[in-house]
């Protein structure tokens, strides 16, 4: 406590943002119609995606290392125009300016592809020039402790606000080693230098226990190479492998929520045999657990009627948790064995390859979600010599979840998961079922400017300064470090009222920068 005036206090634990920013950038890039593909004819459509692969922070700047992902779908250039598609990836490194940032700082970044066009070259009928346009967002935000005056000192008038805030319990992270080798499909021919390799990770299931966070997920490795033949085909294959692993977080119970943030921070891929049909996977995952837990406390954000107390407030910017809920998708596709695949005899094996969402919209209350899961079904074909072959199949899905209190403006992570599929066939039709669980979580900005502290005011300070100006008028004040708006009311004999009334320019009274120009209103001397 201080003096006679000083109230209780709160301390919070918070992830309080920095400060955040969005850049646009351009990615150019060329692709190259693979080996054996036919030559393209007319593209029919191309589908995007990018993903960030790291992250650094230097002062004041946020540098993103990403791969925009391209499926390009294409008439081929032959008499039966054949429709085909290919894969490729464009690699691409960009920043954000972000002032305040510094290393050691926790970042969120996300990538948007807003536009992209895909040109043929004029003089290369297997080349075609690539232009993206990227939004890039970044959000930079570091733990900080803050002590929030939560009774009205005596003697003044308050006004309060609830706000709910995610309390840092704890937080810790851990470097995790996954290896495995696979076999080279039997439809892909041996490995003669690997080109590229991408990788995608993405979390299938979290547990707190006492101290511990227990993390389950998925790492799915593409892999670009040359084959093994005489006209040396380039190919690509992708395999999924499963994790279980734990972070120690000392404060961690159950019952709490967890964050976490899986980063690829090496990946090799190496031919592991003699005979070039079986490749070896090493690679580093960095896991970042924040264990939090939702707190409600009453701040308050202004103060009047206090001649004697000198009061502090400190700018509170957390992202606040809206709500989080699930909802389960059932999917059920027929369709006929696309040609040239032979009909069935017996399914093998059925595997969800992928899930991506690629659409996320809010409405009042609901998230909106579109994706697909790409199915990849195994089988013995319905031949002489019973060949095992492998299709593939994608299915749509459209579903919304439902989060009580989200708006369009909010902040919205979705994450889509196969809990389930299977396939069956009946002479040449085939059928999948997948069940999907689809969790949507909302967050919001919360931005305020909080009482931290009060003291009493001196008996020696002076008497307010009163301004140079006829009663009634305004004149102008350039904002310095330190100033809210009521501090530099109460310089002047303003309040805090008088001073949002004589500026209502201001986007938000409770948020205002160095270097702003405010007015301050005149009042009268004596």
């Amino acid at each position: 406590m201080v003096g006679t005036v000083a109230p209780g206090t709160e301390r919070l634990r918070v992830n309080q943002v920095v400060s955040e920013n969005t850049a646009q950038t351009v990615v150019r890039g060329t692709v190259t119609v693979p080996d054996p593909k036919p030559d393209v004819e007319k593209v029919l459509s191309t589908e995007k995606s990018a993903k960030v692969r790291s992250v650094e922070i230097v002062p004041d700047k946020v540098i993103v290392n990403g791969a925009l992902s391209l499926q390009i779908v294409y008439v081929a250039f032959e008499p039966a125009q054949s429709v085909h598609s290919m894969h490729q990836t464009i690699n691409f490194t960009t920043f954000v300016d972000v002032p305040g940032a510094l290393p050691g700082m926790d970042v969120d970044v996300d990538v948007t592809v807003e536009d992209i066009t895909v040109t043929r070259q004029a003089n290369h009928p297997r080349r075609f020039d690539v232009a993206a346009v990227l939004e890039v967002s970044a959000r930079v935000s570091d733990v900080m402790d803050l002590d929030v005056v939560t009774q009205c000192p005596a003697g003044c008038t308050c006004e309060t606000e609830e706000v709910t805030v995610d309390q840092l319990m704890g937080s810790n992270r851990r470097q995790v080693m996954i290896s495995d080798e696979f076999d080279v499909p039997d439809e892909k021919p041996p490995v003669e230098k690997v080109l590229d390799t991408d990788v995608k990770v993405e979390t299938t299931n979290t547990r707190v226990l006492k101290n511990k966070v227990i993390v389950e997920g998925a790492a799915t490795v593409t892999v670009t190479y040359v084959g093994m033949l005489p006209d040396q085909p380039v190919h690509s294959l992708h395999r999924t492998f499963k994790f279980s692993d734990f972070v120690d977080v000392p404060g961690a119970a159950q019952g709490m929520n967890v964050r976490v943030d899986i980063r690829v921070e090496n990946v090799d891929v190496d031919v592991s045999n003699a005979k070039c049909d079986r490749l070896r996977v090493d690679m580093v995952l960095g896991i970042t657990a924040n264990v939090v837990e939702p707190r409600t406390v009453q701040v308050i954000t202004e103060l009047s009627n206090c001649p004697n107390v000198n009061p502090t407030f400190t700018d509170l910017k957390v992202e606040s948790l809206v709500g989080e809920n699930t909802s389960q998708v059932i999917l059920k596709d027929t369709f006929e064995t696309p040609d040239p695949k032979p009909d069935v005899e017996k399914i093998l094996d059925t595997t969800a390859d992928k899930v991506t969402v690629t659409e996320t919209r809010i409405i009042n209350d609901k998230v909106i979600v579109t994706g697909n899961i790409d199915v990849q079904i195994v089988y013995v074909a319905a031949e002489p010599d019973q060949s095992v072959h492998a299709l593939h199949r994608r299915l749509p899905f459209r579903t919304f979840v439902e989060v009580m209190g989200a708006r369009e403006d909010d902040d919205v992570d979705v994450t889509a998961r196969v809990e389930f599929v299977t396939s069956s066939a009946k002479g040449c039709e085939i059928t999948v079922e997948a069940v999907v669980k689809v969790t949507a979580r909302v967050t919001q900005t919360l931005e305020r400017q909080v009482l931290t502290s009060v003291a009493p005011v001196p008996t020696t300070v002076s008497p307010a300064t009163t301004t140079p100006c006829p009663p009634g008028s305004t004149f102008e004040y350039i904002v310095k470090q330190g100033d809210t708006l009521y501090s530099i009311g109460r310089k002047y004999g303003v309040s805090l009222n008088e001073m949002k009334a004589a500026n209502p320019q201001l986007p938000d009274p409770n948020n205002i920068k160095v270097g702003m120009v405010i007015n301050v209103p005149c009042v009268a001397m004596g």
